[in-house]
């Protein structure tokens, strides 16, 4: 990928100032709860949809908040220029090229709005915590993470796609850094099906213990039988969520990624769910690496590790994407618990900034940031 550096804070524009000055028809690409949340936002801020539009295969004479979702042929029909939106996010390669070619068409806007809380990334916002975003920078271990986080802060204030197709980086090297091949205890927060799990065997990972937590019913079902296929290899699979004290909380399921602890999902299912600090499920393990992907909960659930990773000095991966605010509490949190540790950060090829973590090593020799 190519270098990144921080914009400066003085008359920096956001995506939504682009917004209220594009002249061409603003059509909102995407439905569901993306389109929603875009919606809202666009509410807020004195913004219109003209018209929504969706994918071919996708366009079925359905109605979308008073509209009839158009397809691409129909926009080009009723609009001589107009300028798309995006209302969804995609790992998938051939929904990814498709953004790239009506990239070449219209002009394409993909804003930034939290998985998880109200925050949203913006002028004001930036301009507000521009010298934490820059310690942030500079306590980042080599130049890759830190044109990630440039790049990564720049799609935020842009809303361009563009940056995320070159700022990213392929999941072996990510895998490499963090050694992923030798990992013997593993613990999985927010294991979801058992994905990760699966990728760590497939790896040749000399797995001797796994512990997969998860809090969503149809995830947890999942979940346990896949541990149950793997035997004889010990898999605990707890049904609960990692946060930093034990009780009982209202979890919002969904059966998929959007679950969460700490908001009404999409499908907005509440189910009381049980809290269970990392420090308790850890007790006579030495884990060696310990993932993190919470919706939102990763604050949580890496106080209720401290005494783990205190004493265990484990590989630590922390999603850094579901709160606008994570890209600064979370590595200030990381290097408060492990001072020495050395702060790095990877992301997979996706729309919007999705899928970046926060990859922490018990490097020798590291250096402390007080800075930050």
């Amino acid at each position: 990928m190519k270098s990144y550096i921080l914009p400066s804070p003085e008359g920096v524009a956001d995506v939504w100032e682009r917004l209220r000055a594009e002249t061409h028809p603003l059509v909102i690409w995407g439905m569901g709860n993306g389109a929603d949340k875009l919606l809202i936002a666009f509410a807020e801020r004195g913004l219109t949809a003209a018209d929504f539009v969706a994918s071919d295969g996708f366009v079925r004479g359905q109605s979308f908040h008073g509209k009839r979702v158009l397809s691409f042929a129909e926009v080009r029909e009723k609009y001589a220029s107009p300028a798309l939106v995006m209302a969804f996010g995609t790992a998938r390669p051939e929904v990814l090229e498709s953004v790239l070619c009506r990239m070449g068409e219209y002009p394409l806007y993909l804003p930034d709005l939290p998985v998880a809380g109200e925050t949203v990334f913006d002028a004001a916002y930036y301009r507000a915590h521009y010298e934490e975003f820059l310690a942030v920078s500079e306590c980042l271990a080599d130049p890759m993470s830190r044109d990630l986080f440039a790049a990564v802060i720049t799609y935020k204030l842009t809303g361009n796609p563009a940056i995320l197709f070159d700022a990213w980086t392929p999941a072996e090297e990510t895998a490499q850094l963090l050694g992923l091949s030798a990992v013997k205890t593993y613990i999985d927060v927010g294991a979801y099906t058992g994905d990760t799990l699966a990728e760590l065997l497939a790896l040749g990972a000399p797995l001797t213990h796994a512990v997969c937590v998860e809090p969503d019913n149809r995830n947890f079902r999942k979940l346990t039988a896949r541990a149950e296929a793997l035997a004889p290899l010990p898999v605990t699979c707890v049904h609960g969520a990692a946060w930093n004290v034990a009780g009982t909380g209202c979890f919002f399921g969904s059966g998929n990624r959007n679950a969460s602890l700490l908001g009404a999902s999409y499908e907005n299912r509440p189910t009381d769910t049980a809290l269970i600090p990392i420090d308790t499920l850890a007790r006579g393990l030495e884990p060696d690496y310990i993932k993190f992907d919470t919706e939102g909960a990763e604050r949580q659930g890496l106080i209720g590790a401290a005494a783990t990773i205190d004493r265990a000095r484990p590989k630590l991966r922390v999603a850094a994407y579901h709160r606008t605010e994570d890209l600064i509490v979370l590595p200030k949190l990381l290097l408060s618990l492990c001072p020495d540790y050395h702060i790095y950060l990877r992301r997979k090829r996706c729309l919007p900034a999705w899928e970046a973590d926060f990859i922490a090593l018990p490097e020798k020799g590291a250096m402390t940031h007080e800075n930050v």
